[in-house]
């Protein structure tokens, strides 16, 4: 069961790019969502179903939003999203979690998620079982099993076969890989690197706590693969399950 989200939003390009901006976040499979562009729409929406989170913006095609809750009572997270820094207050007062000032990009929208999340419903990310690359002119199905490692280099990620060692291009990132991948195999050590347990080969105690590893396949020559500081702690906790 994954959560129900209303977007009160009249502007169909910011309703599609909060839309996709949630599901890079959490993944497809554990969210549905509701449009509403007009003050009736909303309370009709609200009155008729139960929603899990609430995101609104203020300024709608018929009035402002605050109009809602003069003929409806929302008990659910809600988000204000505006282009005008002066509703904040008015927004807070109106049961408003949190306020988005638009335009804002994913890291905006994660920092309020990560507020909001304990008051939502637990959900269960399905699981990244296969991913779909490319290698020159050809398609390749490469299975989660196969993978030593993802890499981040430049603008681009990398998935690292494990006995081949050869390097795949995925069309996502580690931020949004980790909440994708069994967080009891793979770890995320740095900004740069996930990796698979089993492709640690052996581990060195660095200055400051951090922890240099060797992984198998072996990384391009040049780059060494360090536990950063703040995530070493968890790091051991994590093999020590």
């Amino acid at each position: 069961m994954g959560w129900k989200i209303l977007i009160v939003e009249d502007e169909d390009w910011a309703f599609v790019g909060l839309k996709e901006m949630l599901t890079t976040l959490y993944g497809e499979t554990v969210l549905t969502f509701s449009n509403a562009k007009e003050i009736q729409e909303a309370v009709v929406a609200i009155n008729k179903q139960h929603f899990d989170l609430i995101f609104m913006d203020i300024h709608l095609m018929d009035g402002l939003s605050f109009e809602i809750f003069k003929q409806v009572s929302v008990h659910v997270p809600l988000i204000f999203t505006t282009a005008y820094e002066q509703y904040a207050l008015e927004a807070y007062q109106n049961q408003g979690y949190a306020y988005l000032l638009k335009p804002f990009d994913s890291d905006e929208l994660a920092q309020v998620m990560n507020r909001i999340e304990p008051l939502l419903p637990k959900v269960e990310p399905r699981l990244k079982q296969r991913f779909l690359v490319k290698y020159g002119n050809f398609l390749k199905s490469l299975a989660i099993v196969d993978i030593a490692y993802f890499m981040a280099e430049g603008k681009e990620l990398y998935a690292v076969e494990k006995e081949s060692g050869m390097t795949y291009i995925i069309e996502d990132t580690i931020t949004h890989l980790v909440t994708q991948v069994d967080p009891l195999v793979f770890f995320q050590i740095n900004r740069k690197f996930l990796v698979r347990i089993d492709a640690i080969q052996s581990m060195l105690k660095t200055s400051r706590n951090r922890i240099k590893l060797e992984l198998f396949p072996a990384p391009p020559a040049g780059i060494d693969v360090i536990v950063s500081e703040e995530r070493s702690p968890s790091f051991q906790r994590w093999l020590d399950q």
